[in-house]
C-alpha cells in the first residue's frame, strides 16, 4: 500500500499489545525488518506516547534489531494529527472527513498514512511461552516476503531509543513563566493550560490564536453560517482550526459533542457553558453545558461570558464562581468572556478604554485563566474615571490601550485575548492584531472573521494573523 510519495511500509507486520510481544517479535526476526502493527484503534485506547513507550521498552530489551512500527488510528483524523505531533512515522487512518488535512500533516513530516491495515499476524492468538506459538511466529516472519520502506526520517531500518521524559509534554521556558503565574492551581489544570499554550503553530511562544464559534446560538444559524454553508457542519470547524495549526476551538455543547469523538485529541477544545441568543431582551445568559459535560468530552477548560453593567451582572458572577471553582477541582481550566453592555452603557461605551480595562480586571478578580475582551477605544465612559484618565493618560494609539487592558489583569499575569468582533477586511483585522502583538496581549480569538470565509481564504487570513504574532 502506497501513499501518494509513493512509499510502502515494510514487512512482514505482526500485531502486537504488549512489549513483551513486541520483543519476541524482534528475538525471531532473523534477517527480516518486521513491522509492529498496533491493536486497532490503539491511538484512541492507548494513546501515541503509550504505543511509543511500548516500542521503546521492546527495542531495549532486543537492542540490534532493525524494525519499524505503526500506530493505527481507526477513522479518528483527531487520534493521528496528535500521534503526528508525538512523533510516530507510520500511521493507520481510514478514509473518513478530516483525513485530507492528516494527509498534508503526514506529509509536511515526513510520514507514511496507510488507508487501511496491512495483513499481519496477531500475537494475541499465540501463547509465546510455548514452542508452538514461537514456531507460528517465525515462520510467517520468514514466510512473509518484505517491502521497501523509505517514510521515516530516521535512519533506514532503525527506531530511536525514548527517552524517559520523551513522553513528557516539552514546556518552554515562556510557557513554564506563564504557568507560575497561577501559583493557587493544581497539575491538572495548568496541564491544560499547557496544552492550550503548547498547540499549533504559535505552540511555546505564549501567544494564541483561538476559534470561537458560539454565534448560532447568539445570532441564528443563517447570520452566522449562510456567507460559508460548509460551516452549517460542525465537523468543519473542528477541521479549519487544525488546518490553520490555532491554539484551541471554543464552541457550545452540541457543536463539540458533534466531533468529539472524530477529533478527540487533537486540537484543545473550550466547551462554552453559557450562552445567550437574539430573541430576549434582557443582557443575561442562560448556563447551557455543565463542567461535568467538559470533562466527558475531553475539554481543556470551560468557558463563560459576563455582561457588567448588565442588570444581572452579580447572579452571572454567581453562577461564574460556582462553575469556575468545580472546574478547577477537576483540572480544567477557565476562560472569561467579559463583555460590558447593559443601561447604563450605550454602544461607544461598552468598548470604550475605561470600561475594557474595567471588564478584564473583573475577569481576573474573578478567578478567569484566559480573559477575553473586545479591542478598546480611545473613548472613557465613567464621569468617575474620566479626572484619573486625565491625570494618568494613556496614550492615544491603539497599542497603547491594550497595553493598559492588559496591565490591567494583574500587571500582564493574566493571559488576554481580543475578539475580531464583526466582519471586516482583512487589512482592518492585521492593523488590529498588530496592535494587540505590540501592546503585549497574548493573541486573538477570532470566529466570524475566520469561519465565514471560504476556507481558503479564512486559512489564509488566519496564516497571517499567525505570522504577526510569531515576530
Amino acid at each position: 500500500m502506497r501513499n501518494a510519495a509513493g512509499q510502502r511500509a515494510s514487512g512482514p507486520a505482526v500485531v502486537v499489545r504488549s512489549a513483551a510481544e513486541a520483543a519476541a517479535a524482534l528475538e525471531l526476526a532473523g534477517g527480516t525488518r518486521p513491522l509492529l502493527l498496533s491493536a486497532p484503534g490503539a491511538a484512541g485506547a492507548l494513546g501515541p506516547r503509550g504505543w511509543r513507550a511500548l516500542v521503546a521498552r521492546a527495542a531495549r530489551a532486543v537492542p540490534g534489531v532493525a524494525f519499524e512500527d505503526a500506530l493505527c488510528c481507526g477513522a479518528a483524523p483527531g487520534h493521528a494529527l496528535a500521534a503526528l505531533r508525538a512523533g510516530c512515522r507510520i500511521l493507520v487512518l481510514a478514509d473518513c472527513p478530516g483525513s485530507a488535512a492528516v494527509a498534508g500533516a503526514a506529509a509536511e513530516a515526513g510520514a507514511l498514512l496507510l488507508p487501511a491495515r496491512p495483513a499481519a499476524l496477531d500475537l494475541a492468538g499465540l501463547d509465546l511461552r510455548k514452542p508452538g506459538g514461537r514456531a507460528r511466529l517465525s515462520r510467517w516472519l520468514a514466510a512473509t516476503p518484505m517491502t521497501e520502506c523509505s517514510s521515516t526520517a530516521r535512519p533506514r531500518g532503525t527506531t530511536p531509543a525514548l527517552k524517559e521524559d520523551d513522553a513528557a509534554m516539552r514546556l518552554t521556558p515562556k510557557v513554564q513563566e506563564i504557568l507560575s503565574w497561577y501559583e493557587s492551581d493544581n497539575p491538572g489544570t495548568k496541564a491544560n493550560l499547557a496544552r492550550i499554550l503548547m498547540q499549533g503553530k504559535l505552540g511555546g511562544t505564549g501567544r494564541m490564536v483561538i476559534l470561537p464559534v458560539d454565534q448560532g446560538f447568539e445570532h441564528g444559524p443563517a447570520r452566522s453560517f449562510a456567507p460559508n454553508p460548509a460551516g452549517y457542519d460542525p465537523r468543519y470547524m473542528f477541521e479549519l482550526a487544525l488546518e490553520a495549526g490555532l491554539n484551541a476551538y471554543a464552541a457550545p455543547l452540541g457543536m463539540i459533542e458533534a466531533g468529539a469523538a472524530t477529533y478527540a485529541g487533537s486540537i484543545p477544545t473550550i466547551l462554552k457553558v453559557n450562552s445567550s441568543n437574539s430573541l430576549s431582551t434582557t443582557k443575561d445568559q442562560a448556563v447551557t453545558a455543565t463542567v461535568q459535560d467538559a470533562l466527558r468530552l475531553g475539554c481543556s477548560a470551560i468557558g463563560f461570558t459576563i455582561y457588567p453593567s448588565s442588570e444581572h451582572q452579580f447572579e452571572m458572577m454567581e453562577e461564574l464562581r460556582e462553575l469556575a471553582a468545580e472546574a478547577k477541582a477537576c483540572g480544567l481550566a477557565v476562560v472569561v468572556w467579559s463583555y460590558p453592555r447593559g443601561p447604563m452603557l450605550d454602544k461607544t461605551g461598552e468598548t470604550a478604554l475605561d470600561i475594557c480595562a474595567y471588564a478584564a480586571h473583573m475577569a481576573a478578580l474573578l478567578g478567569a485563566h484566559i480573559i477575553k475582551v473586545k479591542p478598546p477605544t480611545s473613548a472613557i465612559s465613567l464621569d468617575a474615571a474620566k479626572k484619573t484618565y486625565e491625570k494618568h493618560p494613556i496614550e492615544d494609539n491603539p497599542a497603547a490601550r491594550i497595553r493598559h487592558v492588559v496591565q490591567s489583569c494583574f500587571g500582564g499575569r493574566r493571559l488576554v485575548v481580543f475578539s475580531g468582533g464583526e466582519a471586516k477586511g482583512n487589512d482592518a483585522i492585521l492593523e488590529e492584531v498588530r496592535a494587540i502583538h505590540e501592546g503585549g496581549g497574548n493573541g486573538s480569538i477570532m470566529g466570524r472573521n475566520a469561519f465565514q470565509r471560504p476556507k481558503s481564504d479564512a486559512l489564509a487570513l488566519l496564516g497571517a494573523i499567525i505570522n504577526v504574532y510569531r515576530h
